[in-house]
């Protein structure tokens, strides 16, 4: 298990963000992607995305995963000993000319405070020519910037938002990662990828992780998983292990809770 020293905790506070960090073995990571796969191979045509974000509703094997503590102690060690997972995403990035432009994710997902960070885990090569992250270095504690929606080709966004100010490419960090390897990311942090230049998928398992005092600010009845410590604040309803796989109540919290993150993160 990796256990932060306080100069990487330092350096998170100081940059927004921290690679390469060990989660899992190469063989551990394409045991996940092949749950991934098959996940996706088992969704109806044109649900393939909504499908993986409902792994943790509907799979106990999902729910258990985002409370590996190889994954939760470095979180815990960024955010404090109470720490809720808001939201399991898998960013794939195929080859071909898909890229995200640089944004803030605090921007639109509703949450505050801002203590949040996500957890990247590549599940398959993500070196330099796959379009690995590349970050703004202390972006994460200047000013939250307005966003354009372009909604542009090739944008993986939802919303395809471009923040509103100039990077200089100079000074941006590249953070490449083998598979198996974990990067984590200040909620607030300016950060975008490049096209994927390899004949393989670029994966990454997203683990979206907040501290118990965050609220939802753009919909009601938002949901989490209490990973770590306790939860006084009781912001979100809690999501419990999954009993069937996927059973009818699963499927069906998992129904519910899409529309209630797409009002979340599609709201102005």
């Amino acid at each position: 298990m990796t256990v932060l020293t306080q100069a990487q905790i330092d350096s998170f506070n100081e940059n927004g963000f921290l690679f390469p960090l060990r989660a899992f073995s190469p063989e551990e990571a394409r045991g996940l992607r092949d749950r991934l796969e098959e996940a996706e191979a088992g969704a109806e045509p044109g649900t393939e995305r909504a499908a993986r974000q409902a792994l943790p509703i509907t799979c106990a094997w999902a729910w258990d995963l985002v409370h590996d503590p190889r994954i939760v102690e470095p979180v815990s060690a960024v955010l404090g000993p109470d720490v809720l997972l808001w939201s399991m995403d898998w960013f794939i990035k195929e080859p071909g000319p898909g890229f995200v432009s640089y944004h803030q994710d605090a921007t639109y997902w509703g949450l505050e405070p801002h203590h949040v960070a996500t957890a990247w885990i590549a599940l398959s090569d993500a070196g330099p020519e796959t379009g690995p992250m590349r970050f703004v270095p202390g972006s994460h504690a200047g000013p939250l910037f307005e966003q354009d929606d372009t909604y542009g080709d090739h944008n993986l966004l939802s919303r395809g938002q471009v923040v509103k100010t100039d990077v200089d490419e100079s000074k941006t960090v590249l953070a490449p990662l083998a598979p198996g390897e974990m990067s984590l990311h200040h909620v607030r942090v300016i950060h975008g990828s490049e096209p994927n230049l390899t004949d393989d998928r670029r994966i990454g398992m997203v683990l979206r992780y907040c501290a118990t005092d965050v609220r939802q600010t753009k919909a009601q009845g938002d949901r989490a998983i209490l990973v770590k410590g306790s939860d006084p604040y009781r912001h979100f309803e809690m999501i419990p292990r999954p009993q069937e796989e996927p059973g009818k109540a699963e499927r069906e919290l998992a129904r519910l809770h899409g529309r209630t993150r797409h009002r979340a993160l599609m709201e102005d």
